[in-house]
């Protein structure tokens, strides 16, 4: 059973950009897969795993409230320098306190950024047709040394890989409304080796955060008929 228009629309935030076909449905009906708190799952989204709830109408939303942001890794790292963590596929360096909270701010940055460029207000509240949105990081693999053992230039196919986790709720009434997470990775899969150096990690990293913001922004534009 297919769900309402309205839903249809709320589940193209989960979607991501448009696809060809089939498009984005919310599951409904005796055999829909439904969340412990009552969400119902997407299908044909973009991201790997969308709940939303049926009927849910975001189009009154006008302003963002972004919670702190929480990162996880996958298994407890090994260490900073080369040699500390074991290569292959199990490699997972530490990051220090100071870049894990760059980590975190490069993530709010994106998204304030991106959604203060188009018709969101960014408030530190809640309050009427006020959207909360939590963000977790999690799984949170390192592929690379994140402290310096020389002058040895390192190369690596990939910086490493995060999950995004992202709830959507009413900021009034804490009602939760959508659910989605996707896997990425900063690095640019175009080249098959890249130098690691600080600034590129940033600007990728940042990079990646703000593909994830501008998705979710003009789905919501779509939604609410602003563009």
């Amino acid at each position: 059973m297919r769900s309402s228009l309205l839903s249809l629309g709320v589940a193209g935030v989960l979607a991501g950009c448009a696809t060809a076909s089939p498009p984005p449905t919310v599951q409904t009906g005796p055999n829909a897969e439904v969340s412990v708190d009552g969400l119902h799952r997407v299908d044909n989204s973009i991201m790997a795993v969308g709940y939303l709830k049926p009927d849910a109408d975001l189009s009154a939303y006008s302003a963002i409230m972004l919670d702190p942001v929480t990162v996880a890794y996958k298994k407890d790292p090994r260490g900073r320098r080369r040699g500390a963590a074991v290569g292959g596929g199990d490699t997972n360096f530490e990051l220090s306190s100071r870049q894990m909270e760059s980590l975190r701010s490069w993530f709010q940055g994106a998204v304030k950024e991106v959604f203060s460029e188009g018709t969101y207000r960014v408030v530190a509240t809640p309050g009427p047709n006020v959207l909360r949105v939590t963000a977790d990081l999690m799984d949170l693999i390192v592929r690379i040394p994140t402290e310096s053992g020389g002058r040895d230039r390192t190369f690596v196919a990939s910086y490493g890989e995060v999950t995004m986790v992202v709830e959507a709720r009413d900021s009034e009434s804490g009602e939760i409304l959508a659910r989605g997470a996707v896997r990425m990775s900063p690095t640019n899969a175009a080249r098959d080796l890249v130098a690691v150096s600080p600034t590129f990690v940033r600007r990728d990293t940042e990079r990646m955060f703000r593909h994830w913001a501008e998705r979710m922004r003009d789905r919501l534009d779509d939604l609410r008929g602003v563009r």
